[in-house]
């Protein structure tokens, strides 16, 4: 006899909201990397992980996933990352497909904010799921697929619609602030007696914060006048070593151990850009450069802007930081570290997604046009 039972106007499954971190990230995901297991063998599974490449914004699982126990939440998300570039030629694209529907809709339902389209997204994303489940089936990865975890994804896009995005009731985030102040509390404290102490710590951050954003406030309604205003320096959102690490490097050399073999046509294809007459970029590579050597940098860091929200508008956002690296080959690392940064090149880049694109590069050698 539920409790609920005599209120006829009540449904209780609407007062159960979506949690992305125990249903999707520690429940679907979980499941999928078991079939992955399965279907790979544990072996292959790891080999596959260990092979792909370090690189920017994912983590290098040295050891393969097996020897991981006890999978956190953030873990769980950089195993997810890697998932696809593990399985692409090895298992069967109809089970691939649903696979990647699932991570689809697992991103998209991570949004910070919503609208019909991306909403439709997630719905299409569900669907494709649901046309190629069978294929799990019959593969024998599971009997049924009549899985809780799995059914709780058909309400996530009215809860988005009820509630807000999920990030307003996702318990990743309350978990979070409890290991962090809780940590940073009772290491301000005297280590004795530390309840009252990180109770007024954690009530002093709490009115610091209340007051910043209060000036903030009075910033935005009371702007300073223009004969009193100062100028504030622009800060770029890319930063490099004031120094190069290396100096001076031919451009053969650069060509050679970057494994960049176009990088004296594409830097005289831009010089040319900045010519007040430019020229054909084909008629551009007969001339030769005005320099031999340049100075070269192998990584610069950059502040990754959210494509949600306005980072501007929602100054509590920590922005996301990250380094970019092209490092050479050596002898502790024969084959390099290129990172692959994709750049948004107009404003009607969508932000959900990138579509590839083919196509020959003519390169001007020996007299003769080659592709």
């Amino acid at each position: 006899n539920p409790f609920w039972e005599d209120f006829p106007y009540t449904n209780i499954h609407a007062s159960v909201t979506p949690d992305v971190l125990h249903q999707i990230y520690q429940g679907v995901i979980k499941h999928i990397l078991g079939w992955c297991t399965t279907l790979l063998t544990e072996k292959e599974f790891d080999a596959r992980v260990r092979a792909l490449p370090p690189a920017f914004g994912v983590r290098h699982f040295q050891n393969g996933f097996s020897v991981l126990s006890q999978i956190s939440g953030p873990e769980r998300k950089e195993m997810t990352k890697i998932l696809l570039g593990c399985l692409v030629g090895k298992i069967d694209n109809n089970i691939l497909i649903p696979i990647r529907a699932i991570l689809d809709f697992t991103y998209l339902a991570q949004y910070k904010a919503h609208d019909a389209d991306t909403l439709g997204y997630m719905e299409t994303a569900l669907k494709t799921f649901h046309r190629y489940k069978k294929y799990i089936i019959q593969v024998k990865l599971h009997p049924t697929l009549d899985i809780p975890k799995f059914h709780s994804l058909l309400h996530y896009i009215n809860a988005i619609k009820d509630y807000g995005t999920t990030d307003n009731y996702n318990t990743e985030t309350f978990e979070r602030f409890h290991i962090d102040y809780a940590k940073e509390g009772y290491r301000a404290s005297n280590k004795r007696d530390i309840f009252p102490q990180m109770t007024a710590w954690l009530s002093r951050r709490e009115k610091i914060s209340m007051f910043d954003n209060y000036l903030h406030f009075l910033d935005q309604d009371h702007p300073l006048s223009p004969s009193s205003s100062t100028e504030k320096p622009a800060t770029s959102t890319i930063t490099i070593a004031k120094w190069p690490p290396h100096p001076r490097c031919p451009i053969k050399t650069i060509q050679d151990i970057h494994s960049a073999p176009h990088f004296s046509e594409d830097l005289k294809n831009f010089l040319n850009s900045f010519l007040s007459h430019p020229t054909s970029n084909f008629r551009a590579q007969l001339f030769d450069l005005p320099f031999e050597r340049v100075d070269v940098w192998t990584q610069f860091k950059l502040v990754i802007p959210n494509l949600q929200l306005d980072i501007g508008v929602d100054r509590l956002l920590e922005p996301d930081k990250g380094t970019v690296k092209a490092l050479p080959r050596s002898a502790t690392n024969p084959s390099g570290r290129f990172d692959t940064v994709v750049v948004f090149w107009g404003d009607s880049a969508q932000s959900t997604g990138t579509d590839g694109v083919f196509f020959f590069k003519a390169t001007y050698l020996q007299s003769n046009l080659v592709v």
